[in-house]
């Protein structure tokens, strides 16, 4: 229970001078004098890196540059970047709340050099700032360099520990560490380097306390990581020197702010002191203490406190950054722990309400994408607690129990894990014959581990902190190893299953796919012309092998011929690959089926003719089948109108989960948060948008940009979330006009001007949850015959209304004619058939109409048979020769259902199905009758089962009807002749 209690605190805590606004300012301002350039933070989703989940370190956004791969704009950089570390080699998540410095989101201060001064310049600046205008005692700081590695043959950094001894800093308080400690690495593989550390004693003693550095210590922490990058680490882990030496150093703003301000921990700064009073002004619970020790008395409701703050930082970060919960499972887990612990330890359902507009207001200066996404951001948020709410109302009992049972298993996110259950059983009868590591904990063996990651489906994130909820040691060692066995094993499937070899590709030239956006719109045919290219023929490949020329192949062979250049698109951005043809210097013309890029090498695919002849070296002509491009024209450029549509009319949150274009139509998929919901009207308005833009005859525009000209225009351009783009050559595709804006990167070949679609029509929607739909439409000629059909239909539905209404037509002839209909409009339809989606709604709406009136009329007909056949049995057995009436009442079978007091209403002088002896119940009797169809009897709820008894319904075979119902007639007379003979 959350007990009500108030803390006041000042928010003039801090002195201006050392706000966390003034200390950020006063290091990027340092830089800056120092010829530095500053450069915004990169959003913490990486587009451009498929290596990472989240942007972990203020050098991600500049990996191209070095790589080699880009010209840095500036060679001096300066910035403060929004970082994240929940998975991987920087998973801080187990320990976030725990102590005063960790985090799942933090700022990276940081400074760069890109090929301009490097190790002493940067030991000096760094030392001169941090002595200097940070005004930090001198004697309070250790510095540690890199001591060697000689499996890697990397030799101590003896000229970064000179340099420091140059600067004036004591022998004993320089310091050698090996890898773990001072070889900088941004993940698995990538750029590299030794790196020197800055290292501060918070006791203020001034003892030399040069044994405790990197112990890990809370009273000695890391303040500065200046890393001299000059290797690239290599996937088989080897490590190669960079074209050239660059300096990157980052310095974590929270623990240099604490510094500032003279605080113990992170957390009692003013970055996180408004949010522990705006939890406990929505909470009404005891204040934030501040306790580290288990043993405190007020430790896990601070602890609480401190997650709270972190998690509500780091979910505002992300989705404010264009990432989605739905595609991102560390965020959904993050989020809903916060979730839960908001619940268990505040007694608030929606406690992040509270705290996240708060972040928003401390950080929204410096990162003002938190301020212009926070409305977004809330509406997610909403639809997480929702969706998480249900689920955990309908899980199942096996995952209940398991909560029930081990309540902080609910924060690993296993209502969404179908292993976990198996996997956890399987933890417990196990664990108990596990080793023991040196710490004292048991230790998961690593071939359990990689079965519940293979065969269960858990991640690694979620392996360790059940292991640490579980208190067990994770074997990470074996277990990485089982992991690279296994994806070696799927590289050698997937190297093998390819046309060509990785040394064959390294001697092939790359292939000039340009051409392929080379063509005009030919208002005359309404197509597009693609004109030819001629290119040469680099290599020919057959069976996997290169071969130096080709004839002698039979009928109907593949092989593939990789040529210069091409004009041929491959299949890329959801867009269907091009076909053609390639007409050989024979004059032979061989189809292509299938083209594929290796590397930039294009292989075109053939199908070989008989006398064709062809070899490397030779002249070929490229031919795009213009039709089949055409439409792929036309549906990608009426995607990425659909895609702002969408936009437009739900004026919510939407991200596009995928897309597909053919050249006979599109289909898109995406997420809606928010309370607008694609009903028909709404689907009536999307293609009116679409089609509205279309008339509206607006030009699009390609530009080309790199990573950094993104970074600047990131606020505007829809990105796929989870896409992972180039670092150079992004194709920027806008269409703006009066009442459309869209913006999207793009690879796929698109409309000149938005008239040359004719029109647009959306053909089929389909809700796949909650949140989630497919869209389906056709642009074109499809559209303009699919917008046809649909007022054709239209007008035969209202032909039946009116023939209904007038009783111009027989009923059971107007009931075919409704069933066709329907059965057209349900059940698919061939091409030419094709309709809008809101015809159909509305036509099925209005047959299931018309259907109704029908089964009305003929219910009445009906009703008046039964009276009928009733009368006409009772006249055929008089009361004084047929004491009881055994009858299969055959005109209820043409109606869906009927009451049978209709029938027994109108004899009231005899048994049907009647009690008159103890002998002669109506269940008893009834019970002859169901052992036939071998089904079960019962009296209704309520009644008497001597006096009234109902035959549970039976499924039967329709052959077999007429014989097991005269059967059971002839029992039922039997079994009541008994007892009422005649």
């Amino acid at each position: 229970m959350c007990v009500a209690f108030r803390r006041h605190y000042s928010s003039g805590l801090t002195r201006k001078s050392s706000s966390a606004k003034y200390v950020r300012q006063q290091f990027l301002d340092f830089f800056l004098s120092n010829n530095h350039r500053f450069v915004r933070s990169s959003p913490v989703v990486p587009f451009c890196d498929p290596t990472l989940a989240f942007v972990n370190a203020g050098m991600n956004q500049f990996k191209g540059v070095l790589l080699g791969r880009e010209t840095p704009r500036h060679r001096r950089v300066v910035n403060s970047q929004k970082c994240i570390r929940v998975g991987g080699k920087h998973n801080d998540l187990n320990v976030v709340g725990t102590d005063g410095y960790h985090h799942t989101f933090f700022e990276m201060l940081g400074n760069w050099s890109f090929g301009d001064y490097f190790k002493e310049e940067a030991c000096r600046m760094a030392w001169s700032l941090i002595t200097g205008p940070l005004r930090i005692t001198p004697q309070r700081l250790y510095v540690t360099y890199f001591g060697g590695n000689e499996r890697l043959g990397l030799p101590a950094d003896t000229e970064c520990r000179d340099i420091w001894r140059s600067i004036g800093l004591p022998v004993d308080k320089i310091l050698p560490f090996g890898m773990e400690e001072n070889f900088w690495e941004m993940g698995q593989t990538g750029p590299c380097g030794p790196c020197t550390e800055i290292h501060i004693d918070h006791t203020l003693k001034l003892d030399n306390r040069a044994l405790s550095v990197n112990l890990g210590l809370a009273d000695l922490t890391e303040l500065w990581n200046i890393v001299f990058i000059q290797y690239n680490r290599e996937e088989d882990g080897t490590v190669s020197s960079l074209p050239e030496r660059h300096v990157d150093t980052g310095m974590g703003f929270e623990r240099l702010l604490a510094i500032q301000q003279g605080s113990r921990s992170n957390y009692d700064t003013d970055l996180f002191l408004p949010l522990f009073d705006s939890i406990e002004k929505a909470a009404k619970c005891e204040p934030y203490r501040g306790a580290f020790s288990a043993t405190a008395a007020t430790y896990q409701l601070d602890t609480a406190y401190r997650i709270i703050a972190d998690h509500s930082r780091m979910i505002l970060a992300s989705l404010a950054d264009g990432m989605i919960p739905d595609q991102n499972h560390k965020l959904r887990r993050i989020l809903r722990r916060a979730l839960l612990i908001s619940e268990r330890s505040f007694c608030q359902k929606r406690l992040l309400h509270e705290v996240i507009p708060r972040v928003a207001e401390i950080l929204g200066d410096t990162y003002p994408e938190m301020q212009t996404r926070l409305t977004d951001v809330l509406t997610i948020v909403s639809h997480e607690e929702e969706v998480f709410d249900i689920l955990r109302q309908s899980s199942s009992q096996e995952v209940k129990k398991l909560i029930k049972e081990y309540p902080h298993l609910e924060e690993l996110d296993v209502l969404d894990s179908p292993g976990f259950v198996l996997a956890f059983e399987e933890l417990q009868r196990h664990k108990q014959h596990f080793n023991v590591a040196s710490s004292g904990l048991p230790i998961i063996p690593s071939d359990l581990l990689f079965k519940f990651y293979d065969t269960y489906g858990l991640d690694r994130d979620t392996l360790e902190h059940l292991a640490c909820l579980e208190k067990l040691h994770m074997d990470l060692g074996a277990f990485e190893e089982h992991l690279r066995m296994s994806k070696r094993k799927t590289l050698t499937s997937r190297r093998s299953s390819m046309k060509i070899s990785q040394q064959d590709i390294a001697r092939i030239p790359e292939t000039d796919n340009s051409p392929k956006y080379e063509y005009t719109y030919d208002q005359e045919i309404r197509n597009y012309k693609i004109p030819p290219v001629q290119a040469k023929v680099l290599a020919i490949v057959q069976d996997r092998e290169v071969v130096g020329s080709a004839e002698k192949l039979s009928e109907g062979e593949s092989v593939a011929i990789i040529v210069d250049k091409s004009n041929f698109y491959y299949e890329s951005g959801g867009q269907q690959g091009d076909f053609g043809t390639i007409v050989l210097p024979c004059g032979q013309e061989l189809t292509v089926r299938n083209v594929e890029n290796l590397q930039n090498r294009l292989l075109h695919t053939v199908v070989w003719k008989d006398g064709a002849k062809i070899a490397t070296g030779d002249q070929v002509t490229l031919n795009v089948n213009s039709e089949a491009r055409s439409g792929n024209i036309l549906h990608h450029t009426a995607t990425h109108l659909l895609n702002a549509a969408v936009r437009k009319i739900t004026q919510g949150v939407v991200y596009q989960r995928s897309s597909s274009v053919t050249n006979s139509g599109l289909k898109m998929e995406f997420g809606v948060y928010g309370d607008k919901k694609l009903d028909a009207e709404n689907i009536e308005r999307l293609e009116g948008v679409v089609r509205s833009a279309i008339e509206n005859e607006i030009p699009l525009q390609v530009a080309t940009i790199d990573s950094q000209e993104l970074l600047r225009q990131n606020q505007d351009i829809t990105m796929v979330p989870g896409e992972v783009y180039p670092d150079r050559g992004l194709r920027l595709v806008e269409i703006i006009g009066r009442d459309i804006k869209s913006r999207e990167l793009c690879c796929g070949t698109h409309a000149r001007n938005t008239r040359e679609l004719e029109d647009f029509c959306i053909t089929g929607v389909r809700s796949l949850g909650r949140a989630s739909y497919v869209v389906i439409g056709v642009a074109g000629k499809a559209a303009v015959r699919a917008q046809e059909m649909g007022k054709q239909m239209a007008e035969d539905v209202q032909v039946i209304k009116r023939d209904l209404e007038t009783g111009k037509q027989q009923i059971e002839h107007l009931e075919a004619r409704v069933h066709r209909l329907k059965n057209v409009l349900q059940h698919g339809f061939q091409e030419n058939l094709t309709i809008p989606h809101a015809v159909k709604v509305s036509s099925l709406e209005t047959l299931n109409g018309i259907a109704k009136k029908i089964r009305s009329v003929t219910r009445e007909s009906l009703r008046e048979f039964i009276e009928i056949e009733m009368k006409n049995v009772l006249d055929d057995n008089p009361p004084n020769l047929s004491p009881f009436i055994v009858h299969f009442l055959s005109s209820a079978s043409l109606m869906e259902s009927v009451s049978l007091q209709k029938a027994t209403r109108l004899c009231p002088d005899r048994p049907i199905l009647g009690s008159v002896t103890k002998e002669f119940t109506a269940e008893l009797w009834l019970q002859k009758v169901a052992q036939v169809f071998k089904s079960q009897c019962a009296a209704p709820k309520g009644q008497d089962g001597q006096l009234v008894c109902n035959m549970k319904g039976k499924k039967i075979k329709f052959s077999a009807v007429d014989s097991q119902l005269e059967t059971a007639l002839t029992f039922a007379r039997d079994y009541a002749s008994k007892f009422m003979p005649r």
